[in-house]
């Protein structure tokens, strides 16, 4: 049975490139362009053999953060891959022991995973100092991955049960704020410990090796510095804590098989009578019975609410340089980054109707009117955030005389992201998780052309800002009355790229909606 799940897995991730030109070409472009990036990052890892002691402070770090990142990224990036979701096996008499097993190593065989395969055997190569070290480097390695991949079984299986309730749900979003409150001073001490291995490295690695997510990592380093008893209690207890999160996984897969429940909102209630919700608050126009569904995802579906979450959350991360380092200037980009995130958010807008763009298809929605109606939300969201962020990041940064020109980077970028999202919605949909699904899964194949066509729409966001970005650029080095050029440049180019991408957006969506409505039945 676990060769069988680990074929099945194989036949999905050929699968990829059988799926329509556009995503085929997305998919090829995402795996070129991330194969180039973990091959640098794999040959970097594998440098420090010539350094024992660089080696011993940046593999934990390295090791741990990876950890950290299987951990937390299949929640707000591409997601758990559905093709494992263990309620999927309910129907199945597959033993419990040989599914958990099969599930855990069909992980294995996906992009995410081959990368961290190419990344341990950088790994590897750092710690083959000796024969010893290089044979507990390939064994550590191993479990660590393992753990990796284990405990981002667990935790996804466990919070798509929790996110079943309100409750669940304002926990998760809670443990969230908790986590970049712990991550990000990490990050900015480590972002100012300059280009060498300081004292504050070595103690971060000196604590990280002796905790459950070094453990594995730090092993290796033990042997090869003359330390085998030690590296020997490391590995063991990184062995130890594998079959601990396996067994924690083992029970959450239990319960899933036992009593397979979808996500979705089960405190939700139908409306009452002749209620009809936000279609009767708003206009009774197409654009704004448009705008009313959208408005209705984002209190209702759980795919929505996971970004709406986050999407305030991420700019307070500019705060912490303040108070971990003597940079000031990090908040300035508050404003700015809020208001990238909300114009940038509805790039894939039209996959998460799914076969509901059937109504708009049917009922003879134009593409003015379905651009309008999916921007409006995301204008009104702004127009409440993006002001207050702005001012709070150019309040404690001090720099009052840049605050028209962080205006006008913020109009640019919103006006920008609305303009591009409204192509590129239309131009390159990618699979997302269907309605009621987990919010953070995946259909199988699908992070290539999600990563291509994510970056297609922020270069070409930051492309449309380049003169608001440039004339902030000089006002920031001091040139003498730029920043009121740049607020006013920003809000003539946000203005125009929203109008040009909602025009040209329009004119595509009537052009192809029929072929735009079967590729989202077939993704």
């Amino acid at each position: 049975m676990v060769a069988h799940l680990v074929r099945l897995k194989l036949t999905l991730l050929r699968n990829i490139f059988r799926r329509s030109r556009t995503q085929a070409i997305g998919a090829v472009v995402g795996i070129v362009y991330f194969s180039v990036l973990v091959a640098g990052l794999a040959l970097i890892l594998a440098s420090f053999r010539s350094s024992l002691d660089a080696a011993q402070v940046v593999v934990p770090l390295a090791g741990a953060a990876g950890t950290v990142l299987w951990t937390v990224l299949p929640l707000f990036s591409f997601g758990s891959d559905p093709t494992l979701d263990p309620g999927r096996f309910a129907t199945f008499a597959v033993p419990q022991s040989d599914l958990a097993v099969g599930l855990v190593l069909a992980a294995l065989v996906s992009l995410p995973s081959i990368a961290s395969m190419v990344l341990s055997v950088g790994v590897v190569v750092a710690w083959s100092q000796t024969a010893a070290s290089t044979l507990v480097a390939v064994a550590s390695t191993a479990v660590g991955l393992l753990t990796a991949i284990t405990t981002s079984r667990w935790v996804c299986a466990s919070l798509t049960n929790a996110l079943s309730s309100r409750r669940g749900r304002d926990v998760v979003a809670v443990l969230g704020l908790v986590l970049f409150a712990l991550v990000a001073p990490a990050t900015a001490i480590l972002a100012n410990l300059g280009g060498g291995v300081g004292p504050a490295a070595r103690s971060a690695a000196s604590v990280v090796a002796w905790s459950p997510l070094g453990w594995a990592w730090a092993a290796p380093g033990d042997v090869a510095a003359g330390r085998p008893l030690l590296g020997g209690v490391r590995l063991a207890l990184a062995t130890g804590l594998l079959a601990l999160v396996f067994v924690l996984w083992s029970r959450v897969l239990r319960v899933q098989v036992e009593n397979p429940r979808a996500v979705s909102r089960s405190d939700s209630v139908a409306a009452a009578g002749d209620d009809i919700g936000l279609l009767a608050r708003l206009p009774g126009t197409p654009s704004g019975a448009v705008a009313a569904r959208v408005l209705t995802y984002w209190r209702r579906d759980p795919r929505y609410q996971t970004s709406m979450a986050m999407t305030p959350v991420l700019p307070l991360a500019l705060l912490i340089p303040v108070f971990t380092s003597d940079l000031t200037w990090p908040p300035l980009l508050m404003g700015p980054l809020l208001a990238f995130l909300i114009g940038w958010s509805g790039h894939n807008a039209v996959s998460y109707d799914s076969d509901a763009l059937w109504l708009h298809v049917v009922a003879g929605t134009t593409g003015t009117d379905d651009r309008r109606g999916r921007a409006l939300p995301d204008l009104l969201l702004a127009l409440a955030l993006v002001p207050p962020y702005t001012v709070v990041g150019v309040g404690v940064s001090g720099y009052w005389g840049l605050a028209p020109a962080a205006f006008g980077v913020s109009a640019a970028l919103l006006g920008a992201g609305l303009g591009v999202s409204s192509v590129m919605s239309v131009v390159l949909p990618y699979p997302v998780p269907e309605p009621g699904a987990s919010p953070f899964g995946t259909p199988p194949g699908a992070a290539g052309i999600a990563v291509a066509a994510q970056s297609v729409a922020s270069v070409a966001t930051l492309v449309m800002s380049s003169p608001a970005l440039a004339l902030a650029w000089a006002a920031w080095s001091g040139v003498a009355g730029v920043a009121w050029g740049a607020a006013l440049v920003g809000a003539g180019v946000g203005a125009a790229a929203a109008v040009l991408g909602a025009s040209t957006g329009a004119r595509i969506y009537d052009r192809r909606a029929p072929e735009l409505l079967s590729s989202l039945r077939h993704a």
